[in-house]
């Protein structure tokens, strides 16, 4: 009987997990680079995590299910509930900024489609005890970072806002139904322009207040620019409006300051999460627009105290795999999905193993990757092997070569091969 991967689910082959290696790779360095520090955690916790942050809603996206001991547990369907109970945990020993990030697997009972698998991973990088716009600068620094350490300058855009001045704009028009109209605002790009009137209209909204909002939600593009053209269609006498707008501000300043304006847009459409998000929110999309959100995070200041910790300001994003995944091969700079070798110890007889491993074992030890034949093949059928496992170079042990203590060292790429003693070969061969 043969048996398939459960749908939603993925397989990784060696020269596919070599390629998402590299990819990740990269992604750790330049995150770790702004002095974020690794974290790990369990893939099972308990249900109530997620009722706390989500509520029972939240039941029919995980894959949980009662243990032993009669618990309610699940799979992770995200970090934060961790990282937040961790955070409580040690918060008086904590030192301030908390700079954490992690990229577990993580599992949603969802209907899987492009970018959207039902196991996946997510890289989270969040800032807890920093309560200004210089954290959230600082996370969309890394985002940009390392969109662009992947080669997909050009290709991705991040769209700002801040809740508070939404929730300012909706005070302002005597809006109570707030929910509903998030709600509707959230799905402005995603229905037709007439569908998204109706949905305000049954909102509660007339038209006069329909027009207005549709003008401010129409103040988009570059962040510093679009905020000039904001400040006349908002009133900054309310106090959450100009919160928000003024913490706008300063992140366009920040992150000119970083070199980074040129790749955030503002977008007030962007709503994410209402019970969760309580300032800056963002997201980040394919320029073109044809794919779900690569990014999506923001400022969360509730987090912690919800957990039963003391109050603690905290900024933070997640981003999938699968989505980058997309991006990255529709933009081309998705890695060539191979697996490779330094050197490939190629033996015609067996007699001269001990001589292979002794070789093999000094190579590595110098940081190599070697491999030597296993199976007692045929020189033909050992240089084949050589070839599918991508080696640089293979060394070869032959009658003449041990007999004189040398080894013969054929290049791959071009073909040439050459003999040294093998003590002279491997003191040149020190990385």
């Amino acid at each position: 009987m043969r048996f398939q991967s459960l749908r939603g689910f993925r397989d990784f082959y060696p020269e596919e997990m070599a390629a998402r290696r590299k990819v990740l790779d990269k992604i750790f360095k330049e995150v770790q680079k702004y002095g974020f520090r690794e974290i790990d955690a369990p893939s099972v916790e308990s249900l109530e995590l997620y009722r706390i942050k989500s509520g029972e809603e939240i039941l029919t996206q995980t894959f949980s299910f009662a243990d032993r001991g009669n618990r309610e547990v699940t799979l992770i369907p995200e970090l934060t509930p961790t990282v937040a109970r961790m955070v409580v945990e040690r918060e008086k020993s904590l030192k301030r900024p908390i700079k954490w990030f992690s990229m577990p697997k993580m599992w949603r009972y969802e209907e899987p489609q492009a970018g959207r698998l039902r196991e996946f991973y997510q890289l989270n990088v969040d800032i807890f005890g920093v309560p200004g716009p210089e954290a959230d600068a600082e996370v969309l620094a890394v985002g940009i970072g390392l969109m662009l350490k992947l080669g997909l300058e050009g290709n991705f855009v991040f769209k700002v806002s801040d809740r508070r001045l939404m929730h300012g704009v909706l005070d302002d028009m005597g809006i109570e139904n707030k929910g509903a109209v998030f709600a509707a605002i959230d799905k402005r790009y995603k229905v037709s322009e007439p569908e998204f009137k109706d949905m305000l209209l049954s909102a509660g909204l007339d038209d006069i207040k329909v027009g207005r909002l549709l003008a401010i939600l129409d103040s988009r593009g570059p962040l510093a620019e679009s905020l000039q053209r904001l400040k006349g269609l908002v009133s900054l006498e309310n106090k959450a409006t100009l919160e928000g707008f003024e913490s706008l501000e300063r992140l366009a300043d920040l992150m000119a300051m970083y070199r980074m304006e040129q790749y955030c847009e503002l977008d007030l459409s962007v709503i994410r999460g209402l019970a969760y998000y309580t300032g800056t929110v963002f997201e980040c999309y394919d320029t073109k627009g044809e794919l779900r959100a690569i990014f999506g995070g923001g400022r969360y200041d509730n987090i912690i105290e919800l957990f039963g910790g003391e109050p603690m300001p905290a900024v933070g994003f997640g981003m999938g795999d699968a989505v980058l995944e997309i991006l990255m091969r529709r933009a081309g700079v998705w890695p060539e999905e191979k697996i490779t070798t330094d050197y490939f110890v190629l033996t015609t007889s067996p007699k001269f193993m001990e001589t292979a491993i002794f070789l093999a074992q000094a190579l590595r030890d110098r940081g190599y990757i070697v491999e030597t034949d296993l199976l007692n093949r045929s020189f033909s059928n050992q240089m084949k092997y050589a070839n599918s496992i991508g080696a640089r170079y293979v060394l070869i042990l032959g009658e003449k070569e041990m007999a004189e203590g040398k080894v013969s060292i054929k290049d791959m790429e071009t073909g040439e091969q050459r003999t040294e003693e093998v003590i002279k070969f491997l003191e040149s061969s020190s990385q």
